[in-house]
């Protein structure tokens, strides 16, 4: 028979069965509430990635439709709004909850911001009273509002006839198009020019002023005859200077394509790339270098008040080269032995130098070539280099060139 003292030590030994018990029951409560947090953290955090992502694409594209293609303040939130739906679906929400999307659009700044409230509902973290993880958000896009110049190199050489100059003046009004809308550009300037070459680029008016009036009625200008302004945008000082720097050899070989400087005219651009014919051989290296001239301040006085050039690295302008050609750089005059296409890019490397983008498009070149190979070291990176096979791809090229040139950015 058990004696008291040993059904006492019996009562001890229950109670501590018991009081393991609810330690345990405890600390099981404790460790399920912390794994249920930690899901619940794990499913904020993936519906914040994604809705960021979705916000940020929601506030780009609305702010792209007001810069590109004048939409107006309800327009561009609704698209932001359905765009942000479309982007962040049930499927892609990570189990959040929207509660509220609100979008402010300034027109006049082509800015368009996107605010989300939103919240994904815990699972086990409620056993903590926590009934909702909270994840706001904000995006704001915004149009570089920089200047923008841009110059564009044309061939019109005899191997541009038939369907490829027709393709070409297609592709170069949908550029115009993009970069200058019919609904204006705002507070920004931009304005394009075309430097379109063959043998020698037609300078129009402004070949008197380039050669110091020799040759009266000719129009065609062509190399510098000294190797130091060969690749150079320097402008000597006074007509007689530039006269010795540079070839007129006449009207042979001249194309009737002239060179327009910079405009914000869209109908004139358009217009004049309209009558553009072809004929000749490719001086290529000249249509760089007249690209060049009408981007660089040192040229100026040339050209009308309207188109002139703003400083290099002045922090408000952006300045860009688009080069395009069908063939090789197969003509070249003046003094010294260098090539077309040797001259072309060091031509190019002396524009990058001074802060000017280069992007390239080869239209229908030969894999390998010379002229591909110039243009893969003209662009300012393989990303800027294009290359097109057909109209279509021309044009889809000159399009992403001039929606790169266009860039939005996200300011925060």
């Amino acid at each position: 028979m058990a004696t008291a003292f040993e059904n006492i030590l019996v009562g001890f030994k229950r109670d501590e069965r018991g009081a393991v018990a609810i330690i345990f029951a405890l600390t099981a409560i404790v460790m399920l509430m912390i794994c249920g947090l930690a899901i619940d953290v794990g499913r904020a955090v993936h519906a914040n990635t994604k809705m960021r992502a979705a916000i940020d694409a929601a506030a780009l594209a609305a702010a792209r439709g007001v810069r590109l293609h004048g939409l107006s303040a309800a327009q561009a939130t609704a698209l932001a709004q359905k765009m942000f739906t479309e982007n962040f679906s049930s499927g892609s929400a990570g189990f959040a909850t929207v509660k509220s999307v609100n979008v402010i659009v300034d027109v006049s700044k082509a800015q368009v911001e996107v605010k989300v409230d939103a919240e994904v509902p815990t699972t086990l973290g409620q056993l903590a009273g926590i009934t909702a993880l909270p994840i706001p958000k904000s995006s704001v896009a915004i149009f570089d509002a920089k200047d923008i110049e841009v110059a564009v190199q044309l061939d019109v050489t005899g191997s541009m006839g038939g369907t490829k100059i027709a393709d070409l003046k297609d592709a170069t009004k949908s550029l115009v198009d993009i970069l200058i809308p019919a609904s204006g550009t705002g507070a920004q300037k931009v304005r394009i020019g075309f430097a379109p070459f063959a043998a020698g680029v037609n300078a129009g008016p402004y070949a008197s002023t380039m050669n110091g009036g020799a040759g009266a009625g000719q129009t065609c200008v062509y190399e510098r005859k000294s190797s130091g302004y060969q690749n150079s945008d320097n402008y000597p000082a006074g007509a007689a200077a530039l006269k010795t720097k540079m070839d007129l050899p006449g009207a042979a070989g001249c194309s009737g394509a002239q060179l327009l400087p910079m405009t914000d005219d869209r109908a004139l651009l358009k217009s004049t790339v309209d009558g553009y014919s072809t004929g000749g051989t490719t001086a290529g290296h000249l249509g760089t270098a007249f690209s060049w001239y009408l981007l660089s301040p040192s040229w100026a006085s040339v050209w009308p008040s309207s188109a002139r050039p703003a400083n290099y690295n002045d922090g408000k302008t952006i300045k860009v080269a688009i080069l395009m050609t069908d063939g090789e750089y197969n003509t070249v005059g003046g003094k010294g032995s260098s090539s077309s296409a040797q001259i072309a890019r060091d031509t190019c490397a002396a524009m990058k130098a001074k802060g000017i983008t280069v992007y390239t498009v080869g239209f229908k070149l030969i894999s390998g070539a010379q002229s591909e190979q110039t243009m893969q070291l003209c662009a300012s990176s393989p990303a800027h280099a294009y290359s097109a096979n057909n109209g279509a791809a021309l044009k889809k090229a000159f399009k992403d060139i001039a929606e790169s040139i266009t860039t939005l950015r996200l300011s925060k």
